[in-house]
């Protein structure tokens, strides 16, 4: 049994469980997580009617671009070991327990939270506005990423055991699925899907190599990160300037900024320092989940203080308060027994005795 001390510290402490065989991607997650927060907390700020600085607004415009398409690309990087592990069915069930699920739970929560304190909130909404839930995810503020990386996924592995669709064929999909996009309209259940699925492909299609220890080196490169920061920062600077460019050339080059974040993850994670990022990473998921809701009442408490007149200083308490606030509530939930709100009650399948598993190489062959 713990003691309260050791109860407190694994409810408070920045420390996480232990790390997989790739540390590195819950650094990744860890970054990109904390660039999806900073863009809610700006907006937030906005939607109060709160004028944000042009360096804040700049920093968030440069960060935009390549922070989704990541998380996309790294579930692609792993989909192949997945799928093999589990199997094409409990594939699916686990996608169903963490992505659909939650989406469903939290966005019928958060709507009917913003209906009962319309006067409170940015977003006004009314009971029509539950019919968004599966046809304008995108309404649904920060849950969108859910639903969409649901549908990518479920389709991805529809093409990739039933078609038997190769990862070069995926990628034409992909591209296709780009260019369609607008045809989606304002029905972003597919818009997403037609947006995110190339990352996902090209994670898959990564994954043959990505994970050879030659490449692993070769990204493990401090030199090489910094050779790439200015080309990093240059392309952001131009995807600020050039917003209405082509969709195609977007793409691509927020492949940039997905390589500098991986790169950077990999070198934390080989000298093991910034810790705090991987604990982030590895609870992403659930700041997700949580923090619009810890913001919102923080944003009320430092406005009726005052200390938002100090703009950058309250973007910095948002964030990180946002994101520790959420990683806290999640631990105290899971220990009162409420993991239910978070993971779907779906039982997997068990897998028969001796059954033949593929070797992660085959899987990729696929």
């Amino acid at each position: 049994m713990q003691t309260t001390h050791e109860t407190s510290h694994s409810i408070f402490s920045l420390s996480a469980p232990g790390a997989g065989r790739y540390p590195w991607v819950d650094y990744a997650k860890g970054i990109a997580i904390i660039f999806v927060v900073y863009r809610h907390v700006i907006y937030g700020l906005l939607y109060r009617g709160i004028e944000i600085t042009p360096a804040l607004m700049d920093a968030n415009e440069m960060l935009y671009g390549f922070r989704m398409p990541l998380f996309f690309f790294l579930s692609g990087l792993f989909f192949a070991s997945s799928v093999n592990r589990k199997g094409a069915d409990n594939f699916l069930i686990s996608k169903v327990n963490t992505l659909l699920y939650p989406y469903l739970l939290w966005a019928v929560i958060q709507l009917t939270m913003q209906l009962l304190f319309s006067e409170y909130t940015n977003s006004k909404r009314g009971i029509g506005n539950y019919i968004d839930i599966l046809i304008h995810p995108r309404s649904m503020l920060q849950l969108w990423y859910l639903l969409a990386l649901f549908n990518v996924s479920a389709l991805y592995l529809f093409a990739d055991h039933l078609l038997k669709l190769r990862p070069w064929m995926q990628l034409i999909i992909g591209a296709a699925l780009l260019g369609m996009k607008p045809l989606a309209g304002e029905f972003s259940t597919l818009s997403d899907v037609m947006q995110y699925y190339i990352y996902f492909a090209c994670g898959h299609q990564a994954a043959r190599f990505f994970f050879q220890e030659n490449v692993q080196r070769y990204l493990t490169s401090l030199p090489r990160l910094l050779i790439l920061l200015p080309v990093f920062l240059a392309v952001q600077y131009y995807c600020m300037q050039h917003q209405d460019m082509n969709i195609y050339l977007f793409s691509a080059l927020a492949v940039v900024g997905g390589i500098v974040v991986i790169m950077a993850s990999m070198l934390l994670s080989k000298y093991n320092k910034l810790g705090f990022l991987k604990t982030i990473g590895h609870y992403s998921l659930y700041i997700y989940l949580l923090h619009v809701g810890i913001v919102f009442l923080l944003r009320m408490l430092l406005i009726n203080t005052g200390i938002s007149a100090n703009v950058p200083l309250t973007t910095f308490l948002l964030v990180v308060g946002g994101i520790y606030l959420s990683l806290v509530a999640y631990r105290l939930m899971k220990r009162m027994g409420m993991q239910f709100i978070f993971k779907g009650p779906i039982r997997e399948i068990p897998r028969k005795e001796g059954e033949k598993k593929m070797t992660f190489n085959n899987m990729l062959a696929l």
